[in-house]
């Protein structure tokens, strides 16, 4: 896979809007996995760096949130374990299916 400049050049502000979108109202993976797709990532590869970008989203907002006090720990531990384990299982059955399928 190449990448060339052009290609750099629209996909990167894509990403920054994004992450502005995201930062607002969530969703910006609307915006985020089609760029990638357009930088010509594979289709299992685009929704993985896509997960994995908006995860550190998540996690500065979480963090933010438990700094004001706003979460209730015994309810967010749960959770974020069952979170991590339909996350872990959701990316394995995906691997399972077809790139025609998923694209």
């Amino acid at each position: 896979m190449v990448v060339t400049f052009q290609t750099f050049l629209i996909v990167c502000p894509l990403l920054f809007l994004a992450g502005f979108i995201d930062s607002i109202a969530g969703g910006g993976g609307l915006v985020s996995l089609p760029a990638y797709l357009f930088a010509g990532l594979p289709i299992h590869m685009a929704i993985a760096t896509n997960k994995f970008s908006s995860t550190f989203g998540t996690s500065l907002a979480t963090i933010r949130f438990i700094k004001e006090r706003l979460v209730i720990l015994r309810l967010a531990i749960p959770s974020v374990i069952c979170g991590i384990v339909g996350s872990t299982i959701g990316a394995q059955l995906s691997l399972l299916v077809p790139e025609t399928v998923l694209k």
